[in-house]
Parts: structure tokens; C-alpha cells; sequence
């Protein structure tokens, strides 16, 4: 009787004692950040930034997901995340747009433009992560729950004019 006891007590002790995750400490709540990729089209790729090949799978990988619907895709707005409908979510990937020119006759002409997005373009990752800290270490922990790709967006002249976020995704 007393070794069944002693079994059940150390059994509760340990079972106690050990977190339900992986992740130590108290949860602060949602932080953002960010990282820089990098450009593959940057003359000089810097060492900071992920090494091209890594960034080429990572970045198809994550998108090839998307496209499959199995991972959930928000609208990139401030507030509450909405999800995004299929439709515009079909847009980023694929679409075709009209353009008029004039002609030396001055007749207006459409030309019709496809554009099939290009991962290349995305430079910047940006997280919604939970924040834990732990009081014993004095130590942090982060867990990416959305991560957001953002891409290039240039001027007519080619110049960078900033970032454009996609969309969320939610990570599981």
C-alpha cells in the first residue's frame, strides 16, 4: 500500500510540475516585429539577411500553403483581423489589368497587363507574436502566431517607395 501511495505522489509531483508547453513564463500579450529577408535583386546581399536559397524555399513554401487554403489568410488592416476573402486573395496572386494609351491617330487603345506575383518581391517578414516572460530567468520568449509578408512597392521611376503588407497568415 505504501508503494502505491509513494507512486501515486511522485507521479503527481512530476505530472505537476511540468508545463502543459513548451513555452516558460507568464504572457505578456501580442507584440509586432519585424526582419529584413533581404532583396535578391540588391547589388550587394548582405550577410544579415537570409541566405538566398533558404529565403527561396522558405518563402515558397509558406506560399504554396497559402494557395493550398491551409493556412488562414487576414486582410492587412489595422484592428481586428478580418479574413480575406478568396477572391482578393486570388487578385495578389493573379490578375490582369487594363490599360489605355493613345495612338498617334489619337485613338484610345486598351492593352491588357498580367501580373502574377513574384516572391521575389517580398523583402520584410512582420510577426504578431505572444510575448512570455519568466520571472525565475529573467528570460523571454516569443511565438509567432501570424506572420505578415510585405513587399517592394516602387515609383514610376523605379525608386522604392516603401512596403505593402499582404496579408496575415496564421500559423499553427
Amino acid at each position: 500500500m505504501f508503494k502505491v501511495v509513494a507512486s501515486l505522489t511522485i507521479l503527481f509531483l512530476f505530472g505537476c510540475s511540468t508545463p502543459s508547453s513548451s513555452l516558460k513564463g507568464e504572457k505578456l500579450g501580442i507584440v509586432e516585429s519585424k526582419t529584413n529577408l533581404g532583396d535578391p535583386s540588391a547589388e550587394i546581399y548582405k550577410d544579415s539577411w537570409l541566405p538566398l536559397e533558404t529565403r527561396k524555399e522558405l518563402l515558397e513554401d509558406l506560399f504554396e500553403k497559402v494557395q493550398n487554403k491551409e493556412l488562414d489568410v487576414f486582410e492587412f488592416l489595422p484592428g481586428e483581423l478580418t479574413p480575406m476573402l478568396d477572391a482578393d486573395l486570388e487578385y495578389i496572386f493573379h490578375h490582369v489589368d487594363t490599360e489605355y494609351v493613345e495612338d498617334e491617330n489619337g485613338n484610345i487603345n486598351p492593352i491588357e497587363i498580367e501580373e502574377t506575383f513574384d516572391v521575389s518581391g517580398v523583402v520584410y517578414l512582420k510577426f504578431k507574436e505572444e510575448l512570455y516572460y519568466d520571472k525565475l530567468t529573467g528570460g523571454f520568449e516569443k511565438k509567432v502566431k501570424y506572420v505578415c509578408p510585405m513587399e517592394q512597392v516602387y515609383n514610376e521611376d523605379g525608386s522604392i517607395r516603401g512596403y505593402r503588407g499582404l496579408f496575415w497568415i496564421k500559423l499553427r
